[in-house]
């Protein structure tokens, strides 16, 4: 039988809690469900350097008997916030759950990454995560309790005598929300001992969101000669999913992609690209050899059966199955094969997909009971050594495969982002980006809500650099519900380029060049020609992140080259952008390299509906532009 444990702890806790400039007395309270009743929380406080503290929390069996963590649940209380208060919660996992900004009064809305109270223009406080390693910790606000930290303790066991610690928590508070964003970042990096990452400038193309899973040896050479017509400066193929035979069996490549992936890769280098790659990580398919030899290495149900999805996607069944991490052998089968595409086929760049289903909650998001009628709802999940969490079991695939690839580019694809750390060199922080504006909208959002991890713990991916429209593809090559471009204007497609040039990460084309029209590929172009920002962030960030389409007008952004705002004018009216703050800068349109005029510091620009402008800035730093420009529209 599951008993409460409830252990309150008064201790001094930061400032903020209160909403004050003084250090007062708090009290946290650490409550267990436990199997046994016989763990006790122990709360840990640690200054650091900067004013910012450290939440620890120890977890100690005190009894005879083996304990078992059904939940836990840490609330810290505070007084001074009310239903209107601002607050922001940080995105989680791509496209899924981006950054959203709330109130108070919000009782549904969690993240586990950090959560921003904005107490007022010019006092903000931050409660961030630091480590996922055994728990998936989320944090909620309750208007009555205050700051509500939960997590599902997965029957983790502690044997007597044991002590395990929960996850790192930190508390900031400053008077610069930028301050507290990009310090976040770098409190990540340093738990997980992450060196600050050089720009890596990947250019090229990709098959997959014209081609999607259908495409052959032909498809790809064609395009990779047409990027050397087009004298595209490039350096990277990156072939996307569907080259295998069957999910899971990654050594096994389908008979129409004429001498294998090892051919293809072989070819992109010797025109002088880098060969990129795609995989499912943390899925096999029940139709695969791998299954049928080895069916005790996928996750199974409370029933001892192995967990199952099936989806019909018109051009292939799909049985999904999940990868069982917690089994070494699987970790080794994994490693081997990443290893073989490595050295053997040639591949040095991975893009590893679907990390998500590693962890408990997507599994169960998948197959719960609202999971389809008739379908057998998965209430629990068991593993090869149940002792270790689904957090655990990620980590322990995500290890693998980084020994397997080796020096390779890891780039980590519909993840939870915090398991992830420290293992990935790139991260995709963006959902999937289709040729429409609505998707250009949502996914420039996503992508931006996250600049605080780009460089100091991953390089940001917001996607593929997709142009095309209706009239630069074949009706025969039209894939899945969304993959059209219908009819996007030049302007529309424009936007992406331009939101891609500097903030996208990995700049690699989507379309199909032997179809896309001049205009299209113009804008492919003028995105390789501008360097990706090392640094960014939306400076209109608490205008917006109401909702999944609600995206920044406003950027700023800082590269090797120097420092760049963009205009996105996301709304179906036409605008004037009113910014102040320029006093001793000069600005030029970076494309038509027009001198913008200003006027007593103060740059006003009238901008169209849907469109877009980047302008490089001389005579000012980054840091001082984000601390003075005033926005207006």
């Amino acid at each position: 039988m599951k008993k409460l444990l409830g252990i309150s702890t008064c201790l001094i806790i930061f400032a903020f809690l209160q909403g004050c400039s003084d250090l007062k007395r708090n009290l946290v309270n650490v409550k267990l469900i436990t199997s046994q009743n016989s763990t006790e929380p122990k709360v840990i406080i640690e200054e650091g350097k900067n004013g910012q503290n450290y939440i620890r929390i120890l977890l100690t069996n005190k009894g005879q008997k083996t304990d078992y963590i059904d939940s836990i649940e840490i609330v810290i209380k505070q007084n001074s916030v009310v239903d209107d208060t601002k607050l922001l919660f940080g995105g989680t996992c791509m496209g899924r759950t981006p950054l959203k900004q709330s109130n108070a009064s919000d009782t549904l809305s969690n993240s586990d990454t950090f959560l921003m109270i904005r107490h007022n223009e010019n006092s903000f406080s931050q409660i961030g995560v630091l480590t996922w390693n055994t728990f998936l910790p989320y944090i909620h606000y309750n208007i009555r309790k205050g700051i509500v930290i939960t997590a599902n303790g997965e029957s983790k066991p502690i044997n007597p005598g044991e002590t395990i610690e929960f996850e790192k928590l930190v508390l900031s508070e400053s008077d610069s929300w930028q301050d507290l964003m990009f310090n976040y970042g770098k409190e990540i990096a340093k738990e997980h001992k992450i060196e600050p990452k050089k720009p890596i400038y990947f250019k090229g193309w990709s098959s997959w969101d014209y081609y999607g899973r259908v495409y052959n040896t032909k498809d790809i050479i064609e395009n990779i000669d047409q990027l050397i017509t087009d004298g595209f400066d490039a350096n990277i193929i990156q072939i996307d999913g569907g080259w295998w035979t069957a999910r899971g069996d990654y050594l096994s490549v389908r008979k129409n992609l004429q001498g294998g992936m090892k051919a293809i890769a072989d070819y992109a280098k010797l025109k002088g690209y880098r060969a990129g790659i795609h995989l499912d990580g943390f899925r096999g398919d029940k139709n695969s050899d791998l299954y049928r030899a080895h069916p005790d290495w996928f996750l199974k149900d409370q029933d001892g059966e192995v967990i199952c999805q099936t989806i019909d996607k018109g051009d292939a069944f799909m049985q999904y199955i999940y990868f069982d991490y917690s089994n070494p052998d699987v970790c080794e089968y994994m490693k081997n094969v990443l290893k073989t595409i490595r050295k053997d086929w040639g591949y040095s760049y991975f893009k590893i997909d679907f990390m998500r289903y590693g962890l408990l909650e997507s599994i169960l998001a998948e197959h719960g009971n609202n999971y389809g009628l008739g379908k057998k709802p998965v209430t629990k999940v068991i593993s090869f050594n149940n002792s270790m969490t689904s957090i655990e079991r990620t980590r322990a695939g995500l290890k693998a495969m980084r020994e397997g690839m080796g020096d390779a580019f890891f780039l980590g694809c519909s993840a939870i982002f915090g398991p992830t750390f420290g293992i990935v060199d790139g991260l995709r922080t963006g959902a999937d980006i289709c040729s429409t504006f609505d998707y250009y909208e949502a996914c420039s959002l996503q992508n931006a809500g996250n600049f605080y991890l780009n460089q100091n713990v991953v390089q940001n991916d917001a996607d593929y650099l997709v142009v095309r429209n209706k009239d630069d593809e074949e009706s025969e090559r039209a894939w899945g519900e969304n993959k059209f471009g219908g009819n996007t204007t030049l302007n529309e497609a424009k936007m992406w380029s331009d939101y891609i040039a500097l903030y996208g990460g990995p700049k690699i084309n989507s379309d199909n060049l032997l179809t896309l029209r001049d205009g299209r590929k113009k804008l492919i172009e003028n995105a390789f020609s501008i360097k990706t920002a090392t640094r960014f962030i939306p400076l209109d960030l608490w205008d917006h992140a109401r909702d999944k389409n609600d995206a920044f007008n406003i950027m700023l952004a800082e590269n090797e080259d120097g420092v760049y705002l963009s205009l996105f004018n996301w709304d179906n009216n036409d605008i004037q952008f009113v910014i102040d703050g320029f006093a001793n800068a000069e600005l030029t349109d970076i494309l038509t390299k027009e001198r913008i005029n200003l006027n007593d510091g103060i740059l006003r620009i009238n901008s169209k509906t849907h469109t877009s402008i980047i302008l490089k800035i001389e005579g000012e730093s980054f840091d001082s532009l984000r601390k003075t420009i005033q926005c207006n529209t």
